[in-house]
């Protein structure tokens, strides 16, 4: 299951960090940097990866990939995306798949098997998911990622400031009842370790409403956006992580991938030694999450 991946994989590396991966070539370090078509762009993004998924591996488990930032270039975009998908399993990553698709049921099906397949680009380990359209909308979705042995994550609570005009409407609110519905889900599917391959998105940037989604949504894992550049920090996270460090995942994309352009890395030099930098930086600031080496897992 890939619940039981994401755990080995995150106590193999010792830190639930994970990297976004949001290719803007204007933010390339200047090796990379490129104006032009397309094409231009998406060469520029397969070369800069290789590099960067090479660099970060060692350190994080998990990449997500936002499909968006390839798409934009067409079929371009859509190679540079299946090159990178390649390239961070062939470094034995994890792929969540951040393309946040939802439609109807037979629209639904068809993105799952985009992603999930390997018929098109190389197969993601999770996807992340849209529900406003409902429980048909996302059933394709779960019966997709049980064939695959994938994952889901749920949009419950983002991370983007306007979230809670329709997240925080009604009684109670839309998100918990999201939320509601993912712990059902969750309840279905479930591995041994009593986690489940369903799990949630919930802004790190709100740490102060974990404790109830946590409460909401015992099983799934949590894919905590916005540490960082987003103002997202490690303080408040503790509500989403059982003992074992179990039960999240944290992301940054923009923190690591523009860390070229920190001033307070200036004195290093070169954009692999700033990213590393930052990438060591997450790591350390995420370390009290987790338990501190020697420790003996129940799970």
């Amino acid at each position: 299951m890939f619940i039981e991946r994401l755990w080995r994989a995150i106590d193999a590396k010792g830190t639930p960090a994970m990297v976004g991966l949001d290719p803007r070539p204007d933010h390339f370090p200047e090796e990379f940097l490129v104006k032009g078509d397309a094409e231009a762009c998406a060469k520029a993004a397969i070369a800069f990866h290789r590099e960067l998924l090479e660099l970060i591996a060692p350190k994080v488990a998990v990449v997500k990939p936002q499909a968006a930032f390839f798409e934009q270039w067409g079929p371009a975009g859509t190679k540079a995306l299946a090159d990178c998908c390649a390239v961070a399993r062939e470094l034995g990553l994890l792929v969540v798949m951040d393309a946040k698709r939802g439609d109807i049921g037979s629209t639904s099906e068809a993105y799952a098997e985009a992603f999930f397949s390997g018929n098109g680009f190389p197969p993601a380990d999770a996807l992340t998911i849209n529900p406003y359209l409902g429980e048909d909308a996302c059933r394709p979705f779960l019966d997709a990622a049980k064939k695959h042995d994938a994952g889901l994550f749920v949009l419950v609570k983002t991370s983007n400031p306007g979230a809670g005009f329709f997240q925080d409407h009604g009684s109670p609110p839309l998100a918990e009842r999201v939320a509601e519905m993912v712990a059902s889900w969750a309840e279905d599917w479930h591995g041994e370790s009593g986690w489940s391959s369903v799990g949630a998105v919930v802004g790190a940037t709100r740490p102060e409403e974990l404790a109830r989604f946590r409460e909401l949504m015992p099983r799934s894992p949590i894919l905590l956006p916005g540490f960082g550049f987003q103002g997202g920090t490690a303080d408040g996270l503790q509500a989403a992580f059982d003992s074992n460090g179990h039960g999240a995942v944290v992301n940054s994309s923009r923190g690591i991938l523009w860390a070229h352009e920190r001033k307070d890395l200036a004195h290093l030099s070169g954009w692999k030694d700033r990213t590393q930098a930052a990438v060591n930086e997450m790591v350390k600031q995420l370390s009290a999450l987790v338990p501190s080496p020697g420790f003996t897992r129940n799970s």
